[in-house]
């Protein structure tokens, strides 16, 4: 019982009593019903989002129909796909040696993009303006080959590319 006496509760001074009052008033003094700030859930980018993602629908529903007009969508089609000119479309298809394929580019946009094989024996660069125009590549199958479109400096916009058996 001795030790419970040294701890018993003892008056404190009126100044610390003061002191966590006053800290509890400045606290409480600094939240307010009435919240001026700006919804932070709000983006102030958010139409300009919206906006880019509907012009990326139109384009790419552009570059596919405009692929779709002029590719032949049978049995020859080896790979496609659809990418943003910004990401740019970068494949290695499993293709056969010794076999020609085609490959069909069209971009929509602005700027041009261009058509990059490695190795660069395969086939050659060749330039697609961002214009709706369907360009044309044709190339030798090697192992390993790999495949890029790539937008050039500026240039934005969806591109659409397929390869075909020839």
């Amino acid at each position: 019982m001795e030790v419970l006496e040294h701890l018993s509760v003892r008056p404190r001074p009126a100044w610390l009593v003061g002191c966590v009052l006053a800290q509890a008033l400045l606290l409480t003094s600094c939240t307010s019903a009435d919240n001026s700030a700006p919804d932070p859930t709000a983006s102030p980018t958010a139409p300009r989002r919206s906006t880019e993602l509907k012009t990326e629908k139109r384009l790419t529903a552009e570059v596919q129909s405009a692929l779709d007009a002029v590719t032949d969508q049978g049995g020859s089609m080896v790979e496609s796909g659809v990418e943003r000119v910004s990401d740019g479309a970068h494949t290695q298809p499993g293709l056969t040696e010794d076999v020609t394929y085609r490959v069909a580019v069209v971009c929509a946009g602005t700027g041009d993009t261009e058509i990059v094989f490695t190795p660069t024996a395969a086939g050659s660069k060749k330039l697609v303006p961002c214009d709706g125009t369907v360009v044309f590549q044709r190339f030798a199958a090697q192992d390993p080959l790999r495949l890029d479109v790539q937008g050039q400096p500026g240039a934005t916009g969806m591109i659409a590319w397929r390869i075909n058996e020839i």
